[in-house]
């Protein structure tokens, strides 16, 4: 059990080892020397508050150690007017050290002031029970004060936490959102296939049509009179429609190919300014507003896409089944 005398003068120990770990910093350990003034005005501020607190109100009610109640507090103030003024002065400055040393000389004479006049009067004024009353006070505020730093050290990883899964949070949505970026150019690509499909099909037409032609002029070489006029007329009439379907289906497949590289174009410009919207996003909040705005963009995005690319799809198709159509008419057994 923690007695009176125990506990005045063990109560110095921390803001010692503290003075004395800021008084060997240099100028240039600037965080250093933060760190320190911040726990050792913590430390100081302690000690007074429990001694204006739970020893000098008891101590005030006894003649014998009123009047050493005053000259304490008179210590007290003059410390907390050297942390006010140390708050306020930079810490890699000289003034900064020359400071801390004022105050570590004040503070020690403080301390020997209380074991030298305090303690025994208060060990010959107070009784027992006052004495422990004042220890359990003490200690009582101090096992609060340690739950309280504890339950804000655990409040601050708490707040990690959350920030941190947040974070990653927002990360995965983000990827997300990245890989569907590009569903809008993989649709555009499996048109853009159908299209080229179709192209490929009319030009299968051309060649056929130009293989039977071929054969029709062959045959008519070795044929004569009505027969060879009937040849001369089918093979014209392939010529005819092999001319055409070239030069429709490369007019559409320039189109189509152009229309395509603008829709990529567009699709990867849009994407890199959803990227750079997204990267702004800090809250998740923030980030669903962006991810919204931009799912909407890129529907709108796609629906137009898709409209265009069936446009020219839709005409070269066209273009492809009448080539077709009309190829297959050319059949070299009618006029055999």
């Amino acid at each position: 059990m923690t007695t009176i005398r125990q506990l005045i003068q063990t109560s110095p120990a921390k803001a010692n080892e503290l003075f004395s770990k800021l008084v060997d910093t240099s100028e240039n350990a600037i965080k250093t020397r933060e760190r320190l003034f911040a726990d050792l005005r913590e430390e100081l501020e302690l000690l007074t508050e429990l001694e204006e607190k739970h020893l000098f109100p008891v101590l005030r009610k006894h003649k014998q150690t009123k009047d050493l109640v005053t000259d304490a507090i008179n210590d007290n103030k003059l410390m907390r007017k050297f942390l006010a003024e140390l708050a306020q002065t930079p810490s890699a400055s000289e003034e900064f050290g020359e400071k801390i040393a004022e105050l570590r000389t004040v503070f020690q004479q403080h301390v020997r002031d209380e074991k030298k006049d305090l303690l025994p009067a208060v060990l010959k004024a107070l009784s027992d029970e006052e004495a422990q009353a004042i220890v359990e006070s003490i200690e009582d505020r101090k096992a609060e004060i340690e739950e309280e730093k504890r339950a804000e050290a655990e409040e601050r990883r708490a707040a990690a936490r959350r920030e941190r899964e947040q974070t990653e949070n927002v990360q995965r949505a983000a990827e997300t959102v990245i890989a569907n970026l590009w569903t809008g150019p993989m649709a555009a690509k499996r048109t853009a296939e159908t299209a080229r499909e179709a192209v490929e099909t009319g030009l299968g037409v051309v060649k056929e049509t130009a293989q039977r032609t071929s054969q029709h002029v062959v045959q008519a070489l070795n044929q004569s009179g009505e027969q060879a006029q009937d040849f001369a007329r089918e093979s014209t009439h392939a010529l005819t429609v092999m001319a055409e379907a070239s030069r429709l289906l490369t007019r559409g497949f320039q189109e189509f190919s152009q229309e395509w590289l603008g829709l990529i174009q567009e699709r990867l410009q849009k994407n890199v300014d959803g990227l750079t919207m997204l990267s702004g996003c800090r809250t998740m909040p923030d980030f669903m507003a962006a991810q919204n705005e931009l799912m909407r963009v890129q529907l709108q995005q796609t629906i137009d896409q898709a409209r265009r690319l069936a446009e020219v799809t839709t005409r070269v198709a066209d273009a492809a089944q009448s080539i077709s159509e009309r190829g297959a008419n050319t059949n070299p057994r009618r006029a055999a």
